[in-house]
């Protein structure tokens, strides 16, 4: 445990404050964020659709027959997609600074808000972050939009009217390029006042979640899980952790995905001391400054491992529950190194699962994951591939309450309802 120097930066420059919406905060910038609340301005990016997406089952890169695979058998269903009703219901176009068209990196459905991350391929920095009201799923709504400049923006999560932002910067200002952002939230859209930085280690903010009265973020090849209390803006002992990747809570845990090689680091939400075998190792996770998420669904954390493809472990001792492998890169065509298991989500019985340029994946269940146990072998059936007509690459999907964002780069947005 350690505890880390806080670099604050403080709102000095001037602010524009907007007041072309009477109902709300209006559109406000300062030398660093802009801010767009105009309702008309936003809608321009969103495009509505009542379009049907079938789900291929043959030549989507796994074979027609049951497959073991570590502790589950995976096969792929050819009559499993019949039972699906997929409804592309809107498309939202990707942000640009100065021209520059920024990549959708992340997407984080809390409640009926979705919020979404950008970032730019290469050089400069530059990022941003959307607020969705998605509480009518025929008609989500973008509520606010912030561009930042000489900033990326890896991921971002949300709890109350905080609005945690994993990022990476170009702000000498900082001894590393990581920083932690807290931005507010008036109603639902975004405000300057209350912003706040915190500097990280290592050379990217990798990842943020929340669980009661703390955030949590990680950083890269030398950084740490910071726990952080967003009251007083100060941190609780850290712990180093290399190449951290995403952190998530659930069921009284904190698990943090670690890569090269694949691991697990699970600790005890309480006081933060690390649970007995933690961290627990798995298969993928192998390539370096990849992106793995974890989301904790009944006991059982749900890694996406890159070339491992989906690995389900107990979060209490490690046992491999499940696996889904990635699809065969060859059969699709693909050079190896972009059909990787960016992301996965995972609600009720189904898992909607991110591979790179191969695209979005669905599998099932025999059960509610939520329900079922966390130390037994599980079997998880392939249904096939989402058939998206321009969909070309897939790096973060989140999925609750039948509702599917698909963050595709810097094709935007697709939201997609579950019936």
């Amino acid at each position: 445990m350690r505890r880390l120097a806080i670099a604050l930066t403080g709102l000095v420059a001037l602010v524009h404050l907007s007041c072309s919406d009477a109902s709300g905060p209006g559109d406000q910038a300062n030398s660093r964020i802009s801010i767009t609340n105009n309702a008309s301005t936003l809608a321009s990016r969103v495009t509505y659709l009542d379009t049907s997406i079938p789900i291929d089952s043959a030549h989507v890169g796994y074979p027609t027959a049951p497959v073991p695979f570590a502790s589950a058998t995976v096969s792929r269903s050819s009559a499993a997609s019949q039972a699906f009703n997929l409804q592309l219901k809107a498309e939202v176009a990707p942000p640009s600074i100065g021209g520059q068209v920024l990549q959708a990196t992340s997407v984080s459905i809390v409640g009926n808000l979705a919020l979404v991350s950008y970032n730019m391929v290469g050089n400069p920095y530059l990022g941003g972050v959307d607020v969705m009201d998605i509480s009518n799923q025929n008609h989500p709504v973008l509520m606010s939009f912030a561009r930042f400049t000489n900033t990326d923006v890896s991921a971002v999560s949300t709890s109350g009217q905080n609005v945690y932002v994993a990022e990476a910067t170009g702000d000498t200002g900082f001894q590393a390029p990581a920083v932690f952002e807290i931005m507010q939230l008036q109603g639902n859209q975004l405000v300057l006042n209350g912003n706040r930085r915190m500097g990280l280690t290592s050379f990217a903010g990798t990842s943020t979640a929340a669980s009661g009265s703390r955030a949590y973020a990680t950083s890269g090849d030398a950084g740490a899980l910071f726990v952080i209390d967003p009251a007083t803006f100060s941190l609780i002992p850290s712990v180093n952790l290399s190449a951290a990747r995403w952190v998530a809570v659930g069921g009284g845990k904190v698990v943090v995905v670690q890569g090269t090689p694949g691991r697990l680091s699970v600790f005890n939400e309480s006081d933060m001391t690390p649970l007995a075998g933690s961290p627990f190792s798995f298969t993928g996770a192998n390539v370096p400054q990849s992106k793995s998420t974890v989301q904790v669904v009944g006991g059982k954390a749900f890694i996406a491992a890159g070339t491992g493809g989906v690995q389900v472990l107990s979060a209490s001792t490690g046992f491999l529950v499940a696996s889904v492998p990635r699809p065969n890169p060859d059969s699709l065509g693909l050079d190896s190194s972009v059909v990787v298991t960016n992301a996965v989500a995972v609600d009720e019985d189904l898992l909607f699962i991110s591979n790179g340029e191969a695209g979005v994946y669905l599998a099932q269940g025999g059960a509610f994951f939520s329900t079922t146990g966390s130390e037994v072998a599980q079997p998880i059936t392939m249904v096939g591939r989402l058939r998206f007509g321009n969909l070309q690459s897939v790096n973060h999907v989140a999925y609750q309450g039948r509702y599917l964002i698909i963050a595709a780069g810097r094709g935007g947005l697709k939201i997609v309802q579950v019936i």
